[in-house]
């Protein structure tokens, strides 16, 4: 993928419309910048990620939002997905080139090309087939392709979702106990208000704290956790699970099979997995709640 700026470049376009095309309330947590159609089945992006903690090569977090946000885009701006729309991820899985850094202490540019996969509609007049978009997404920067992901986002109506989530819809938004973070080191993050993990009893499991003070996952009212904030759980869980130095994953498998409520514990569960060369690591982190597996996260990479 070339640099953006060897490339036309995207259309900038407003702060407000880039929040609304991808539900954030605060524009300091919009990371794509503009966009453009290539073909009926492609498009271009650029993003921008503030600077990150010192210690991290990158910050995860902006990683999994700037996916989230292309898919979103294309599904609002180019697909003709209604605003009103829930959107539903059951799956997501990506790798990140090792050794991938950003600088610490300045702002990087970066690239994203999305391919939609299933030929769904004649460019951007087009709707999704069966309500869902078939997505390969690259992320490049400094011209390098440092990120490779696909998923399927799919979306339904307001009396869908109505309909899917019955008495869950409604929650007293903050209104529930969170338990105290756990050390911020033991998970490679700056701050305790950057933790969501609380510890328990049991070696290599902890609570998930619903702590909606973090801007950065939980950036309005919603009626479930979502689901980059049980991904940064997991990647948490990993570090955790995986001392002294920090995880670096190289490959990641995310399923989300449940809806995890707020009225309720969730634990964070960790386990080794075999892995797939002397120099790697495979970690498995599950999510339960209610003695139901939630979601599931597959890593594969090496500790620092």
């Amino acid at each position: 993928m070339p640099k953006h700026s060897e490339q036309l470049p995207p259309a900038r376009r407003s702060t407000e419309s880039l929040a609304a095309y991808t539900h954030l309330r605060h524009g300091s947590s919009v990371l794509v910048t503009g966009w453009h159609r290539i073909t009926d089945h492609s498009f271009d992006l650029t993003a921008r990620w503030p600077a990150s903690y010192e210690k991290w090569p990158y910050d995860p977090r902006l990683l999994t939002q700037t996916i989230r946000q292309s898919g979103l885009i294309v599904g609002h701006a180019e697909r003709g997905v209604p605003l009103t729309h829930q959107t539903l991820l059951h799956h997501l899985n990506f790798t990140i080139a090792p050794g991938f850094r950003v600088p610490h202490d300045q702002r990087s540019e970066l690239d994203v090309e999305v391919v939609v996969k299933d030929g769904a509609g004649p460019g951007h007049t087009g709707k999704p087939a069966g309500n869902s978009l078939d997505l390969d997404i690259r992320i490049a920067y400094e011209g390098e392709t440092v990120v490779h992901a696909d998923s399927v986002f799919s979306w339904v109506s307001p009396a869908a979702y109505r309909r899917l989530r019955g008495d869950h819809l409604d929650v007293a938004w903050g209104q529930w106990p969170v338990p105290d973070p756990i050390e911020p080191n033991a998970v490679c993050r700056p701050t305790k208000g950057d933790v969501v993990l609380a510890a328990t009893d049991e070696p290599l499991r902890w609570q998930l704290r619903y702590d909606v003070d973090n801007r950065l996952l939980f950036d309005h009212p919603v009626d479930h956790v979502p689901g980059l904030a049980l991904l940064e759980a997991a990647q948490q869980a990993a570090h955790a699970a995986a001392p002294p130095a920090c995880f670096e994953p190289t490959k990641v498998a995310v399923t989300y099979q449940q809806y995890v409520e707020f009225d309720q514990p969730c634990w964070i569960v960790a386990e080794p997995a075999s892995a797939q060369g002397p120099d790697t690591l495979g970690l498995v982190v599950t999510g339960i709640q209610g003695e139901q597996q939630a979601f599931r996260v597959e890593f594969t990479g090496r500790a620092g």
